[in-house]
């Protein structure tokens, strides 16, 4: 998927583009080289055609556009590492599923008693693989999400925000692929200048590779996002920065 970056307010700021209804656009981008003008103008009426859908949607009689409010928080119930494949994400178990579990598990060791077998405590495992229809859930019928990234491992740089256009809106699974493709790819040049600076176990780390001969050779450093974070990687969820409610710029919290 092609990525557009620039710089704005010392941020890097990368747009994704995720178009349904055309190819083009997908596959297309300004940055692209060696793109023809005929392919370009596809670019731009394609673009303009899904404005108009989008802008017909949401008029009412009264000629008000109609925003989605946006929730609070995104994927709260999500349980998850951010160094892992997204086929291992679960969800959160309700008190109701909890308390059956509990159940069972209290009846297993009424048993294991009778039976003279020692045994003290039991572990109830309080989260479950997402489901298919949990997976593809809508999660956000906006256009646009912009995300607010943490770079490394005590928050002394700023996020590094990427904003993703989607034509149906956003689903579970496909905003937790992003999060995992950020955090797989390289450090940017521009991170790197400045994470070299920060204080802790992975700058120290980065400084060794910054200053080994092959990298000097290669002319660039590879040392990937989510190596920056250490332990921190435990997600949280997508809360939505301070605004109104019809902000779709969220931030991604995560732990060690």
């Amino acid at each position: 998927m092609p990525n557009r970056r620039r710089a704005l307010n010392g941020y890097h700021i990368g747009i994704a583009w995720e178009v349904n209804a055309g190819a083009s656009l997908r596959d297309v981008t300004s940055s692209t080289p060696g793109v023809s003008q005929e392919e370009r103008q596809n670019v731009a009426h394609v673009a303009k055609e899904g404005v108009r859908k989008r802008r017909g949607w949401r008029m009412q009689t009264c000629q008000t556009p109609l925003r989605h409010l946006s929730p609070s928080s995104l994927l709260d119930s999500i349980c998850w590492s951010i160094s892992d494949p997204t086929s291992t994400a679960s969800i959160y178990m309700d008190s109701s599923s909890v308390e059956d579990t509990n159940q069972q598990n209290t009846s297993v060791f009424f048993d294991a008693k009778e039976d003279h077998k020692a045994s003290e405590a039991s572990f109830v495992n309080l989260s479950r693989l997402l489901s298919e229809s949990e997976k593809s859930e809508l999660i956000l019928k906006t256009n646009f999400l912009t995300i607010l990234f943490p770079v490394d491992r005590f928050s002394e740089m700023g996020p590094c925000s990427r904003t993703f256009f989607s034509e149906k809106g956003f689903t579970c699974l496909q905003v937790l692929d992003y999060i995992y493709a950020f955090y797989q790819e390289d450090m940017s040049s521009g991170e790197i200048e400045v994470a070299i600076h920060t204080d802790s176990r992975n700058a120290d780390r980065l400084r060794s590779v910054y200053c080994r001969k092959e990298t000097s050779e290669r002319g660039c450093v590879e040392f990937k996002r989510i190596e920056f974070l250490g332990s921190r990687k435990s997600f949280e969820m997508l809360k939505r920065v301070s605004g109104d409610n019809n902000c779709n710029v969220y931030e991604l919290l995560i732990r060690a």
